[in-house]
């Protein structure tokens, strides 16, 4: 990972999970590592990390249900003047139950954050990117977005969202020398995700969803990271528009 040397890179969503995952592999790699995430505490044990093992790390507080949050991290990436060179983001919010019984609030949090606060960080990097004609922006979604899960109807249409998002933005600026990686991935073991089951969906709940899903083995948070490490090594001028990783089940894609 020679490449990463000396870039600029923001791990949106780094204080646990794929998003640490990747923000420590970078850091190791020699990149300057700005990692972000609501909570600033879980960051930390994260930045001392790549510290102690030589490497550049800084911890930001970022809500991305704020775009007032999310304008402030962008403002402090660059304040030191270096160009931006990558963004990850990684943050998600789901919830497992019927949407009948689903708060407002519930599904309103996951579209601010999958969805809207996904496109707002977008826009923000783009402002940072294009002036130069060079960055990468990578998302990940869910294999959930591609298969609408039921009981993850919200969380799937927001991931769904996302990766047409990603589509058109490769549509207006593939010439642009920014580049646009979606990260769909399956299920995964060692995430949080805010996933709660406020109504457990029952045994019937259970056989419609394995319906859907098959009887899978999780893969784990090293597998993701290693797919995104890839995607980032990738060359300026290759395109890597998607990579699916997913777990072993018999189920289609």
């Amino acid at each position: 990972m020679a490449g990463l040397a000396g870039k600029k890179i923001l791990v949106i969503g780094a204080s646990a999970g794929i998003g640490a995952g990747i923000a420590r592999r970078v850091g190791a790699a020699g990149a300057d590592v700005h990692l972000a995430a609501r909570r600033l505490d879980k960051l930390a044990e994260h930045v001392d990390a790549i510290r102690a093992a030589g490497g550049r790390a800084t911890a930001h507080a970022c809500d991305l249900e704020s775009g007032a949050s999310v304008a402030a991290l962008f403002e402090a990436v660059a304040r030191d003047g270096e160009p931006l060179d990558a963004m990850i983001n990684t943050a998600a919010m789901l919830w497992l139950e019927p949407f009948a019984t689903q708060t407002e609030d519930a599904w309103r949090t996951m579209i601010a954050i999958n969805l809207a606060g996904a496109v707002c960080a977008t826009q923000h990097a783009l402002a940072h990117m294009l002036p130069r004609e060079r960055g990468h922006i990578l998302h990940v979604t869910s294999t959930a977005g591609a298969l609408a899960i039921p009981y993850l109807s919200v969380y799937s249409a927001t991931k769904a969202g996302l990766a047409h998002f990603l589509t058109a933005m490769r549509g207006e600026y593939g010439r642009s020398g920014v580049r646009f990686t979606e990260l769909q991935i399956g299920n995964t073991g060692g995430t949080e995700g805010g996933g709660v089951v406020h109504h457990p969906p029952g045994e019937d709940g259970i056989r419609s969803i394995m319906r859907w899903t098959g009887a899978p083995s999780m893969m784990n948070v090293d597998d993701v990271v290693e797919a995104a490490m890839y995607a980032l090594s990738t060359p300026p001028h290759v395109r890597l528009d998607r990579i699916v990783i997913r777990e072993v089940a018999e189920i289609p894609t």
